[in-house]
């Protein structure tokens, strides 16, 4: 494989690759936060966190699959059945998709294998944080947009939504008289 090919499959593949790790690493770093904060449970939270990983990043496959699928079929029709310009490669996309959403579950994850739920807390938002600013930046060199701005815009808004988990994860142990974390 050329360079030149490469560079244009990552292109072809930038929102499954964009959206899978994203997707991944905020849902799974809220749920589990929010998991860790309300249960305090090392088991709770691994276990929790690898059914998600599984049955997320299927789901995502699944939903990559199924949409560029129902897209290409309804750019068809609404051409009287001419093919689009550019092939649709929906097998593709879900592979990729479901194998980065699968992978980046595991950032946010992996720190509750090897530290207690307190411990694990801190460098399981450091981490995500971390790669979150790095698939900004590494997008940015295929947008021409600032790395620096890119990688603050994809950890901000990232972690933004992943707090709606700790503040759920917090709010019912606090309902429930559970003082946990």
């Amino acid at each position: 494989m050329t360079k030149r090919s490469l560079k244009h499959g990552i292109v072809d593949s930038m929102r499954e690759i964009v959206f899978g790790l994203e997707d991944s690493l905020v849902s799974t770093l809220g749920a589990i936060t929010g998991i860790a904060v309300g249960a305090g449970s090392q088991y709770i939270v691994i276990l929790s966190g690898l059914v998600l990983i599984a049955a997320e990043s299927m789901s995502m496959a699944a939903g990559s699959y199924l949409s560029s699928k129902n897209a290409a079929q309804a750019e068809a029709a609404f051409h009287n059945g001419k093919k689009a310009d550019e092939p649709t490669r929906p097998g593709r996309g879900a592979m990729v998709m479901g194998v980065f959403y699968f992978v980046g579950g595991f950032v946010p994850l992996t720190p509750y294998f090897f530290l207690d739920v307190r411990s694990a807390m801190l460098p399981s938002v450091i981490g995500t944080a971390i790669v979150l600013f790095l698939l900004g930046v590494w997008a940015a060199q295929y947008t021409k947009r600032s790395p620096w701005r890119s990688g603050l815009e994809m950890t901000v808004v990232s972690l933004a939504a992943a707090g709606v988990g700790y503040l759920i994860g917090r709010a019912v142990a606090s309902f429930f008289g559970v003082d946990v974390l």
